[in-house]
């Protein structure tokens, strides 16, 4: 169970593979927050696991879902506005050495 937009990654999938495949996360552009850095890139990160599973990649998408289950279990990027983008990505990246 994904805990909202901020969580919410998708993929639209060519079953045929005659076509890409395309990954991104649920929730819009959010323009009223662009450049503030604040807002939640796991739905981001969580599309490219899925993106990463669709490829093949079955241990790369398990490493980088292991980083973000990490992260959230530690709290980060679990309550809206408590943590940048950056301070984020960082723990992910972190989590991931």
């Amino acid at each position: 169970m994904q805990g909202g937009l901020g969580y919410a990654a998708s993929a639209n999938i060519n079953p045929d593979r005659s076509a890409p495949s395309m990954f991104e996360p649920v929730h819009g552009s959010a323009p009223d927050i662009a450049h503030l850095g604040i807002a939640n890139p796991i739905a981001a990160i969580w599309s490219g696991v899925m993106m990463l599973e669709h490829l093949g990649e079955g241990h790369a998408a398990s490493e980088v879902m292991s980083a973000i289950e990490s992260v959230t279990a530690r709290g980060i990027a679990t309550v809206a506005g408590k943590d940048s983008t950056e301070s984020i990505m960082r723990a992910v990246i972190a989590a991931l050495n």
